[in-house]
């Protein structure tokens, strides 16, 4: 076989490589001009090549679903607001009706909210002193301690105690529920 054999083998084959590479690509949503020379001069490189790249046809249908998606969730969204702005007057209508029959103004611009009528957070209680007093408690029928006021607080606190648990003090005559404990219900939050 001749170099001019050799020379048209070889063409052909690089306008097989071409033509399948076109073919791939016009199906894969590409330009098959441009990729059968792709494929006429990297034969295999260029099949390979345009098998690897992103398929523009799933692409473009991915982006035609998400745009309808899109004009469908606005649609509804407009609807949404329409309801929600003919609920909203009804409403307002309703309220100017009861300032009507009320001969009240609460929905304009001159109604103000006096600051005695604003309420005022409620403040932390102050942290629980240590008075020096050794308390103990029962914990079904096992007696614990001695504990300080401030670990009956943290017991307290933590739900670990209650109204009915029993607690003694050296100033105490007896074991008394926390609830008849004055001194205690007023550092452990009555």
């Amino acid at each position: 076989m001749g170099p001019e054999a050799t020379f048209i083998v070889q063409l052909i084959i690089a306008v097989v490589f071409g033509a399948v590479c076109a073919a791939i690509a016009h199906s894969r949503g590409r330009s098959a001009v441009g990729w059968f020379f792709v494929g006429l001069f990297a034969s295999c490189i260029g099949i390979i090549l345009v098998l690897v790249l992103p398929d523009l046809k799933v692409q473009a249908e991915r982006e035609e679903r998400m745009r309808r998606e899109n004009r469908r969730l606005r649609e509804r969204l407009r609807k949404d607001r329409t309801v929600a702005d003919r609920r909203h007057e009804a409403t307002i209508n309703r309220l100017d009706v009861h300032d009507d029959a009320l001969g009240l103004d609460t929905g304009g611009e001159q109604t103000r909210i006096s600051e005695a009528a604003i309420p005022t957070p409620p403040q932390p209680p102050a942290p629980v002193q240590d008075d020096g007093t050794e308390w103990y408690y029962l914990q079904g029928q096992e007696r614990i301690g001695p504990v300080s006021v401030v670990r009956l607080h943290e017991l307290w606190r933590e739900a670990r105690l209650n109204e009915d648990t029993l607690v003694w003090c050296a100033a105490m005559a007896d074991w008394a529920e926390i609830r008849r404990v004055t001194k205690l219900r007023r550092v452990l939050g009555d």
